[in-house]
């Protein structure tokens, strides 16, 4: 750290400034952001979540409020309509909101609404790593991964470009938010991410071929699902299909085309 230009102090030069407003593009303006925000939310009775940092939870009198912050972008939502417009103006009187209304886009997610139902979309997230891979007009496949192509370490000879595969399967991580149907092969391609070869990025490529042909899918998440456990599946080849988990609290949820029905989990 140093004196800025045109505020050098000759008689003082080991000294420097200490700022009382933190100046957006420094370093340390998010942690400041955050923290004063946060302080915003306990003031007015919201607790963070011991499992999101970025989850603050209200729940008052049968209010029950969920304001997740990212950065500078906002989601806010309950079951009293009152209350969030409430906390709305409230924070709109401290801070310098603008209210883009009901939630469509958030960090790559598109919510489509159907009823009192939501579908989870990165349709446009994922055609952006179609571009990026030089996919974009490729020919679609029916699987995320062959079932007789086995990924092994030093199975081929290593990429030219290692980069190339570990910027595609850390996008790829993030589009399994709403695509689980790629979760198992993801996994599989993030296990070479240190010595990637030819072969890996093949199987990298068999997966962008499979999401070039199953972009209309999503996370369907449904309003009255409770917490029954639930399965769904577009097989129609076997009329006895069972499914098993040894899951004792989580919600299954389902992938479906927004436009059309439900198609697969």
């Amino acid at each position: 750290m140093r004196q800025p230009p045109g505020f050098i102090d000759p008689t003082k030069p080991d000294h420097v400034c200490l700022l009382h407003k933190s100046l957006y593009g420094l370093k340390q303006a998010p942690r400041a952001w955050f923290t004063k925000l946060s302080i915003a939310l306990h003031q007015l009775g919201f607790n963070g979540s011991k499992t999101d940092p970025s989850l603050f939870i209200l729940n008052h009198s049968g209010s029950l409020v969920y304001f997740l912050v990212y950065v500078d972008d906002i989601i806010i939502t309950g079951n009293n309509s009152i209350t969030v417009a409430t906390i709305i103006e409230r924070l709109n009187s401290l801070f310098a909101l603008k209210d883009m209304g009901q939630l469509h886009y958030f960090l790559g997610v598109e919510v489509v609404y159907r009823g009192s139902d939501l579908v989870l979309s990165q349709r446009k997230y994922v055609r952006e790593i179609l571009h990026r891979a030089g996919l974009a007009d490729c020919k679609p496949i029916s699987t995320p991964m062959h079932t007789s192509h086995v990924l092994l370490p030093d199975d081929s000879p290593l990429l030219d470009d290692p980069s190339r595969y570990r910027q595609t399967v850390g996008a790829l991580q993030y589009a399994t938010l709403s695509r689980p149907d790629i979760a198992f092969a993801v996994n599989k391609a993030c296990q070479f991410m240190h010595a990637p070869t030819e072969n890996h990025w093949a199987g990298v490529k068999h997966i962008l071929r499979y999401l070039k042909g199953t972009l209309n899918l999503g996370l369907w998440i449904r309003h009255n699902t409770g917490y029954q456990l639930q399965a769904f599946s577009d097989s129609h080849w076997n009329t006895n299909l069972q499914a098993f988990s040894d899951s004792d609290w989580a919600v299954a949820r389902s992938i479906v085309d927004p436009r059309g029905d439900m198609l697969s989990t």
